[in-house]
């Protein structure tokens, strides 16, 4: 096909939406006093803000980088940086050349834990500013959670959650948990004065009985460790394996999967870790158990006779002949897993492409195509998308429309529909680019292509109750001038760190013409998840709004997107100087 065919309609929709979408150029302007943050205090002069509840360090705020922000603001009011990035972000963003929406897009890192995170349309509010002007010193520490309430409060924070829920979770009814009794059990074992810290603990350990993997619950009233092993925990082939930190090394060379911590099961620890993890598919569960793990201080028991400051881990070789244990310090920041594997787009030896979408960013999709463009007389394309979990689907939409040939049409990805709630519209999911069979922005052949889905789709899981329509996420050349059909054989590497929109993107390739996915399953997650703080505690709450499934009637949650071919991870493939087993095994699948 050639690469400046006149586009379908709907495609030139698609690329324009994409373009408006990374430029921000679509949606309604910030007021220019306004700010999303709820709160702002400092530790060592760099910002954290409060989001929704919780505290967080600020990476980006809609694709600009915080710290070009503070040299701006530092540049421009001399000796009054803090100040200005506290009160007048807006106005700084504007003044550097960037156009601030209504709504903002924000990447963090969670103080709690670390966790890189990102949260899309988060409200630029008057009320925020004000708010932050009124705390007078801007590195006075704003806190949203009272550090306890009287039961009465908390009975009533249980009663607004029940109708928050009922009004806007998605999944509420999915699954056999009794929500309405577990709430009931916790109103009534509640004392007189209820710590708000606790509390949050409670309703964190109360979501995670449903199967949303977006599901959370968060405060900064909850006591986080004071130190942390010094070492991270991932599944491979054989086991548990234990690693540094930076990667440089495993924990032990010749030893390394864990057998014990403390004298007790590496399986009992996952276990116990599991109990603030969603009830996902098996691969979420235990993948984030694991990262649980570095909580470790915090899910030791009396009966464990733990010394303090230290950790104790029984180490096996590969073969199980022999083990070793180490007694280890206890450190005092937390561990952070990282993008892994850290590595970047690039031809390989062999001439095959390889395209490292690390993230899930409108930013990213230049890259894309820049990409795309070196590759295309590659012999076949490697797509690696491992530990990616999620942001929003643009990268697919442009993808895509690489790998519709000349005699293929268009084709359904996703198949939605949202809880009908006075806080959503009508165009609730358009932001996931879905659609209802009836729009008009269809061509006839995407029309044919939901219309042929829409009459076969038999969902595993009736959502009940009100909801909207079925919504469709459509694929289909999208008619960027740079778009070509790239017709060699093209394999996507996924594993449990997959995640959201990594789901869909995953999902909505799988069993493509020349498509193979190969490495191990996602975690499983599509929710267009919504945000709200209980009125007294301060806690907040995020559920998923939208019922997302598979054409084939597959929901993500609970299940995540199957591999054609598994390829289990080696020890070794989690170190720096070590090996990739997964994209080796790739290499040989684009050129036999």
């Amino acid at each position: 096909m050639n690469a400046r065919t006149r586009p379908a309609p709907f495609g030139l929709l698609l690329a324009l939406l994409i373009g408006l979408f990374t430029t921000g150029a679509f949606a309604q302007n910030a007021d220019r006093k306004g700010s999303p943050f709820e709160g702002i205090r400092w530790s060592d002069a760099a910002p954290q803000v409060l989001v929704r509840g919780a505290w967080y360090a600020p990476v980006s705020i809609h694709g600009v980088e915080v710290n070009e922000i503070l040299e701006f603001c530092e540049a421009r009011w001399p000796g009054k940086r803090e100040k200005r990035f506290a009160e007048d972000l807006v106005e700084a963003m504007t003044l550097m050349g960037h156009t601030v929406p209504a709504a903002v897009d924000l990447v963090l890192t969670r103080v709690a834990d670390g966790e890189r995170i990102e949260l899309q349309g988060v409200a630029v509010t008057l009320a925020n500013r004000q708010a932050l002007r009124s705390a007078g010193d801007p590195r006075a520490v704003r806190s949203a959670a009272p550090a306890s309430l009287t039961r009465e409060r908390a009975l009533e924070d249980l009663a607004e959650l029940a109708r928050r829920l009922q009004d806007q979770f998605a999944y509420l009814e999915l699954g056999d948990f009794d929500w309405k009794a577990e709430l009931d059990r916790i109103g009534k074992e509640l004392p007189r004065q209820v710590a708000t810290g606790e509390f949050a603990g409670q309703l964190e350990r109360f979501m995670a009985h449903f199967r949303d993997g977006h599901a959370s619950v968060s405060s900064d009233r909850q006591e986080g460790p004071s130190t942390y092993p010094p070492f991270l925990l991932q599944e491979a082939a054989g086991g548990v394996v234990a690693f540094r930190p930076d990667r440089s090394s495993l924990l032990d060379d010749e030893h390394p999967y864990v057998v014990e911590i403390d004298g007790v099961g590496i399986e009992v620890w996952i276990d116990r870790a599991s109990s603030s993890v969603a009830s996902g598919s098996p691969q979420l569960v235990r993948s984030w158990s694991l990262r649980g793990l570095r909580n470790l201080e915090l899910l030791r028991t009396p009966e464990d006779g733990a010394a303090a400051g230290t950790v104790r881990v029984k180490l096996a070789a590969q073969d199980g002949s022999t083990t070793v244990e180490r007694v280890l310090a206890m450190v005092p920041r937390r561990p952070i897993f990282g993008s892994w594997p850290a590595t970047e787009t690039r031809i390989l030896d062999g001439d095959v492409g390889y395209l490292r979408l690390a993230a899930m960013d409108d930013a990213l999709v230049p890259h894309l195509r820049e990409a795309m463009e070196s590759f295309r007389r590659t012999k076949g394309l490697v797509v690696d998308v491992r530990g990616n979990g999620g942001g929003s689907r643009s990268l697919l939409i442009a993808l895509a429309g690489y790998l519709v040939g000349p005699d293929e049409g268009p084709w359904v990805g996703n198949v939605a529909k949202y809880r009908l709630s006075s806080r959503f519209d009508a165009g609730h999911l358009e932001a996931r680019y879905m659609y209802r069979a009836a729009d008009e922005r269809w061509t006839r052949a995407q029309r044919r292509a939901v219309d042929a889905v829409a009459k076969r789709f038999e969902p595993e899981w009736a959502p009940p109750g009100a909801f909207s329509e079925w919504h469709y996420l459509v694929l289909d050349r999208t008619g960027h001038e740079d778009e070509y059909f790239y017709r060699q054989p093209v394999v996507v590497l996924s594993d449990a760190g997959c995640f959201s929109a990594t789901d869909i993107f995953l999902a909505a390739l799988s069993g493509r013409p020349r498509v193979t996915l190969m490495g191990s399953a996602s975690s499983g997650g599509s929710a267009r998840s919504q945000s709200f703080s209980l009125t007294h505690s301060g806690i907040g709450v995020r559920c998923a709004s939208m019922a997302s499934f598979r054409p084939d009637g597959r929901l993500y949650d609970g299940r995540g997107v199957e591999v054609d071919i598994e390829v289990p991870i080696q020890p070794t493939d989690l170190v720096r100087a070590g090996t990739d087993t997964v994209l080796e095994a790739a290499l040989a699948r684009v050129l036999e």
